[in-house]
C-alpha cells in the first residue's frame, strides 16, 4: 500500500531592511526565547545578526524594529505591469556607480504605458516606470525603470512570521518588568545596538563589516537572477 505523505509546509520568505544601508535582504528568522537570530540567506552562521530583547528602551523602538521585516517582495511580471500604478510603493533594484545592485523602496511616480509585444507566445512589457526613491543613495530623486526592476511588496495583516512575533511579544513584556542590561547581548556576528543609526552596527574584532555587506550585495544581486530563473521555469517570469 502506498501512503501519501503530507506535504511539507513551505516557510514564508522574509526580507530585512539592514541598518547599515537600509537596503532589503532576504533572511530567515530563528527565535530562542530572549534572542532573535537573523540569518542572511546563502551565508554561513558567522554572518548571523543576533538581537536581544534588552536592546529596546521604548515601545516605539520595538515597533520600528518590527517594521524592518516583511514578506519577501515578488517580481513584477510582464503581463502584470498594470498592477504598478502611480502612488504605489514598490521594492526596486538600484544600480550604484560601481555596478552593485541593491533593493530599495520607491514610490511609482508615473507610468509611461507602451504597447506590449509577443515573442514565441510570451508577452514582453516595454512600459517605463518613473520611480521616486524613498531610501538609498538616490533618496528623494527620480529615475526610470523597466518592469524587470520592480518587485511588488506583499502587504499582510496580523502575523508575519512566528519567530518575529514571539520575539516582539517578549520584548514588549520585558520592557515593563525588567531593566535593560546592554552587556547581556550575545556577541556573535554583527550586533546593532541602537536602531535607526547607520553607525551603530558593531561586530566582533574578527568580522570585517565592509566585507560583510559587500558579500550581502553580491548575494542579493544573484537573488534577482534566481527569481527570474525560477519564474521562467514556472512559465511566469523572464527578463
Amino acid at each position: 500500500m502506498v501512503h501519501n505523505l503530507p506535504k511539507k509546509k513551505k516557510k514564508n520568505l522574509m526580507e530585512f531592511q539592514a541598518f547599515q544601508d537600509n537596503a532589503w535582504y532576504e533572511v530567515e528568522l530563528v527565535s530562542n526565547g530572549d534572542i532573535l537570530t537573523v540569518k542572511y540567506k546563502n551565508f554561513a552562521d558567522e554572518w548571523d545578526e543576533i538581537y536581544h530583547v534588552g536592546r529596546f528602551n521604548s515601545v516605539k523602538e520595538i515597533e520600528d524594529f518590527g517594521a524592518r521585516f516583511r514578506r519577501s517582495s515578488v517580481q513584477l511580471q510582464d503581463g502584470e505591469c498594470r498592477k504598478a500604478v502611480a502612488g504605489m510603493k514598490v521594492c526596486a533594484t538600484h544600480y550604484t556607480d560601481n555596478g552593485e545592485v541593491k533593493f530599495y523602496d520607491a514610490t511609482v511616480h508615473e507610468v509611461q504605458k507602451i504597447q506590449h509585444s509577443f515573442k514565441n507566445g510570451e508577452e514582453e512589457c516595454y512600459c517605463i516606470f518613473v520611480l521616486l526613491w524613498l531610501h538609498g543613495p538616490s533618496k528623494g530623486t527620480k529615475t526610470y525603470a523597466s518592469v524587470a526592476s520592480i518587485c511588488l511588496i506583499q502587504h499582510t495583516q496580523g502575523l508575519v512570521d512566528q519567530a518575529l512575533d514571539s520575539f516582539l511579544k517578549i520584548s514588549r513584556e520585558r520592557l515593563g518588568i525588567a531593566s535593560h542590561n546592554q552587556d547581556s547581548y550575545v556577541q556573535k556576528g554583527p550586533v546593532c545596538e541602537d536602531p535607526g543609526t547607520s553607525s551603530s552596527c558593531q561586530t566582533n574584532s574578527f568580522i570585517d563589516v565592509d566585507a560583510f555587506f559587500e558579500k550581502l550585495r553580491r548575494v542579493r544581486r544573484f537573488r534577482c537572477a534566481a527569481r527570474t530563473f525560477e519564474g521562467r521555469l514556472n512559465g511566469q517570469c523572464k527578463r
